[in-house]
């Protein structure tokens, strides 16, 4: 009988009376502030050469969340945080955790830049405006912050997400390297009448490549910019947005 007593009190001490001491407990350093949110950690991964952009993206989350510290991170529902997060267009994806005793870490993979949108106004103020992967345009951001992408030029591709993607589509087609090469790409433009065509870094040549089949028309290009090369010619427009032929527009001598 004994025994039984015994085993019955051990098990209230177990599971009932330790249990309440071990929340007491935290009840109490709770209320002592013990578990007051300090620290908000944010750290965010993307490619190493776009590492500069987000961080004035950053810059502005830690200041939404500076009203969050304070508050008991026992008590704490993660999803005031979260809901913040999804609002934010430039992420694509986070977490969150409770790191004990008073901060919150939260990593964040932020979307891949493609291209740089540039309205004259805005770029004389120092602003440009991310262009991701997927086409969506990000909020502005100081031009000396942006990665080194090529820009584009165009009231048409602030307003239409599909010119967006045309471009993105344009700029995939390019080959990796070469005179034709995304490196030396400066900028992408679309007019209705032209089509899209494209300016390059190192010399003022314009290049005209349509609406469409930019794999085979760049191809063509390079052929051509390599025989250019050769003669010792240098071109001021060079149209591949015909059937079957490129028309080259030297530049003119002195």
């Amino acid at each position: 009988m004994k025994k039984n007593f015994r085993f019955i009190l051990n098990l209230i001490l177990i599971f009932i009376v330790a249990p309440a001491m071990v929340g007491y407990s935290i009840y109490a350093l709770d209320q002592n502030g013990f578990f007051q949110i300090q620290k908000i950690n944010i750290v965010f991964k993307t490619q190493m050469d776009q590492k500069s952009y987000a961080i004035s993206y950053v810059e502005k989350l830690d200041r939404q969340f500076q009203k969050f510290q304070g508050q008991s991170l026992w008590s704490f529902s993660l999803q005031n945080i979260s809901a913040v997060l999804k609002q934010q267009k430039w992420i694509k994806d986070f977490r969150i955790s409770r790191s004990w005793p008073s901060t919150i870490e939260i990593d964040i993979e932020a979307h891949e830049i493609s291209l740089l949108l540039a309205d004259t106004q805005k770029l004389n103020l120092g602003l440009l405006r991310p262009v991701t992967v997927e086409g969506e345009l990000l909020p502005e951001i100081d031009s000396r912050r942006a990665p080194s992408k090529a820009l584009l030029r165009g009231d048409i591709f602030l307003k239409n997400v599909d010119k967006r993607k045309q471009a993105i589509s344009l700029l995939k087609s390019l080959p990796a390297e070469g005179k034709m090469g995304v490196g030396s790409l400066s900028e992408i433009n679309y007019n209705s009448k032209e089509g899209f065509w494209i300016s390059m870094i190192q010399s003022d040549l314009k290049v005209k490549l349509g609406e469409d089949q930019f794999a085979m028309k760049s191809a063509r290009v390079s052929q051509v910019m390599d025989y250019l090369e050769k003669k010792n010619l240098k071109a001021r427009v060079i149209d591949a947005n015909l059937s079957k032929k490129v028309l080259v527009r030297l530049q003119q001598t002195p």
